[in-house]
């Protein structure tokens, strides 16, 4: 699947990327052909071909490691993989199906929809509707991995330093392994296919008549690709794509590892994102969830002390003094990347920002792929952003638009969950521990809706005073409307509990007070965020 490390010096002394050593180090150096280095390292990765483009793939917005020449150069590569075989895949599809995959596999089209590094999917028909059909490749074998690790390191340019590093390459071998297993891919759409009509983004359901280990069927969403309403200006289309990123991480607890503009679509008459495939899903510890959840807000309303603490919270699983202000010094000293001719959203340059300071305080290459791949689709929607706005697009900061209604589902599916007396079983035994726990919820709630609050900016300039003033309006309303969310969802609580026990007519009063309350209760929820 690629070539051998001798082939792949050999490439990279061609474009002048080689390891140089002392002696080429005091020679003259080759003549510059006015070509840019990021240029050369994109040819270099599609010249040798297999494992260097999926290398490429995983560097690609990983603005941690590369200058912003470096990230436009990847984004080009366009890699054109050879599909399995229809023949094989009808094959396949008879074999695991039985009766109902004969139909499937004579009336399956001659050529793929998509064949990736790792998926080959085609169309056919069942029970009249029309289905993807899609197989995995085989895995890459580990000796083919070392080879590459080997073949890499002839890589010498100091702009590509980091790239090779021992830490980088062991996220690059996670980051494969994770796309190969058809079964995990699965278990994952199983769970949103559950889901389904619960987010605000739809996934693939799968067709479980028709689905094994070995394929996977789902129908067919018929639309616009993400990548070509970005070509036609649409912002409002970016904004649906960050909404699926924050809400994959906040309410679904994972991340799209590869996120790719062609695997979104805006389906024909239809106003939600639809997500085609879904082949690279990373899974987040439901501890870093909330912890990932006060960061992103912290980067959108400016706060730089949580916004450094929860992110070592996130890369290290600690935030100490020490690593604060080592974190927090980093942050002040590094300047965003110049996007020439660009309009970049503020909040994407923020992220980039945090994470080039994360990368420069090393840690040793202790945080976890799951925070990287979050970083690396936020860049990628910044991205975007600017790519739609120089088609025409409105300006306006895509992230920070998305963020409040994926907030406030989360918020708004928190208070239903307590309509449900399995839930309040959970935890609570007796009055004593309901109150208890509705409180310490309560105090949850406000500390969510207080730190998931994004400040916006005016076009206005108003005084530091009025500033100050507004803020302490808007803190003083904010606390005051917390204590009454706690009442009432102390108030929801008991009428559930009790008009449980009770007989008519006080259950249906009960009941009525309950559902009064939970009005109530996601109205001040609102009027807080």
């Amino acid at each position: 699947m690629t070539n051998t490390g001798n082939s792949a010096a050999d490439v990279f002394r061609q474009f002048g990327l080689e390891a140089t050593g002392f002696w080429r180090s005091v020679t003259v150096p080759p003549p510059d052909e006015g070509i840019r280095p990021s240029e050369k390292f994109r040819s270099a990765l599609e010249q040798l071909g297999g494992v260097y483009l999926a290398f490429g793939q995983f560097l690609r917005w990983r603005a941690d490691l590369l200058g912003v020449d470096y990230l436009n150069a990847l984004r080009q590569i366009q890699p054109v993989i050879a599909p399995v075989a229809q023949q094989a895949v009808a094959a396949l599809v008879r074999v695991e199906l039985g009766p109902p995959g004969d139909e499937i596999a004579r009336r399956m089209e001659a050529e793929p929809v998509w064949s990736t590094l790792f998926r080959t999917a085609y169309l056919s028909w069942h029970k009249e509707t029309i289905v993807v059909v899609q197989v995995a490749r085989e895995p890459i074998v580990d000796s083919v991995l070392a080879e590459f690790e080997v073949g890499i390191q002839f890589l010498g340019h100091p702009d590509l330093a980091r790239v090779t590093t021992p830490g980088i390459l062991a996220e690059f071998r996670q980051w494969i392994r994770g796309a190969e297993s058809t079964v995990r891919e699965r278990s994952y759409l199983a769970v949103l296919g559950r889901n389904q009509g619960q987010t605000l983004v739809d996934y693939p359901v799968l067709i479980e008549e028709i689905t094994t280990d070995r394929i996977l069927c789902w129908p067919w969403v018929e639309g616009e690709p993400v990548s070509s309403l970005i070509r036609r200006g649409s912002v409002e289309a970016i904004t649906q794509v960050a909404v699926a990123v924050l809400e994959q991480f906040f309410t679904l607890a994972m991340v799209d590892a590869d996120l790719d503009a062609d695997a979104l679509v805006l389906p024909t008459g239809g106003m939600r994102l639809a997500v085609r495939r879904f082949n690279r899903p990373l899974s987040v510890p439901p501890p870093s969830v909330n912890v990932g959840m006060k960061y992103v807000a912290a980067v959108l309303e400016g706060n730089a002390s949580v916004t450094v603490q929860t992110l070592l919270t996130l890369a290290a699983g600690e935030s100490t003094a020490a690593l604060d202000a080592r974190l927090l010094n980093l942050m002040s000293g590094i300047e965003p990347e110049l996007k020439i001719r660009l309009w970049y959203p503020g909040s994407a340059a923020a992220f980039e920002s945090n994470w080039r300071a994360l990368e420069k305080l090393g840690l040793s290459r202790a945080r976890p792929l799951y925070l990287d791949c979050l970083h690396r689709n936020l860049i990628a929607i910044g991205y975007w952003t600017a790519d739609a706005i120089s088609a025409g697009g409105a300006a306006h900061d895509t992230i920070t638009a998305a963020h409040s209604p994926v907030v406030s589902r989360e918020l708004k599916a928190s208070a239903s969950q307590f309509l449900d007396p399995a839930v309040l079983k959970e935890w609570s035994v007796g009055l004593t521990l309901l109150t208890f726990g509705t409180m310490r919820q309560a105090n949850r709630l406000a500390e969510e809706v207080r730190e998931h609050n994004i400040t916006l900016a005016a076009d206005t300039r108003p005084s530091l005073l009025d500033l100050q003033a507004a803020d302490s309006r808007r803190g003083g309303r904010r606390l005051r409307m917390s204590f009454v969310a706690g009442l009432l969802l102390v108030a929801l609580l008991v009428a559930l509990l009790w008009g449980s026990r009770a007989a008519e007519p006080a259950a249906s009063f009960l009941l009525a007070t309950a559902l009064a309350c939970l009005a109530g209760l996601i109205w001040t929820v609102r009027r807080i965020g």
